[in-house]
């Protein structure tokens, strides 16, 4: 009963953050300032949409490494966070995920993280395609509440379509001890807007 209520109490915290991401931007609009004196080459986009802050979702698929992979089959995986610059090619990033793996005999399990990292652009605002590095620490909480200590590194690409719009893919490696290391892949694509 405890831990029913425990999956009951995340899964709220889920929707709720999850309803703050997408809600924000809407909260956030302000008009757009009147176009500058100054012109962009032809060939890069406009430099940026002037706002430090971004908030994106990701999905996809993780895939069990070592221990993990003797009991556990790949399964969805979901992230949702919120970015801010702090210059035009290194921003803070802080990540709610969801990991769901299949049990090899039946049945599933899940795993949240809630992790804080810091991403480095190989290229400036601006180039369209914005290749990208990160890593970063938190959270790896399982279905029974007990919360791990661990970290992600990885990296991907960034494709901003316009100023205030992209999609993205990432590849990361997580590890996080409970007991012994844990280790999993996430590979995902999602969208990012910038407002």
């Amino acid at each position: 009963m405890n831990q029913h209520k425990l999956t009951q109490t995340i899964q709220i915290l889920l929707l709720v953050f999850f309803t703050l991401v997408l809600a924000v931007p809407a909260l956030a609009q302000a008009p757009n300032p009147a176009p500058s004196e100054t012109t962009s080459s032809p060939a890069s986009q406009p430099a940026s949409s002037g706002s430090k802050f971004a908030v994106f979702g990701d999905v996809g698929v993780n895939v069990p490494h070592g221990d993990l992979n003797i009991f556990f089959d790949p399964g969805i995986s979901v992230n949702a966070g919120v970015e801010y610059m702090i210059t035009s090619q290194f921003s803070a990033v802080g990540t709610l995920g969801y990991n769901g793996f299949s049990r090899f005999f039946g049945g599933h399990t899940s795993l949240y993280q809630v992790s804080g990292n810091g991403k480095f652009y190989l290229v400036d605002e601006s180039s369209k395609v914005r290749p990208f590095v990160n890593g970063g620490v938190g959270a790896y909480v399982t279905d029974s509440g007990t919360v791990n200590f661990g970290g992600n590194v990885g990296g991907g690409v960034l494709y901003e379509a316009t100023p205030h719009f992209g999609v993205q893919g990432s590849y990361n490696f997580h590890i996080f001890s409970a007991g012994s290391n844990f280790k999993y892949s996430t590979v995902q694509g999602g969208v990012r807007f910038r407002f």
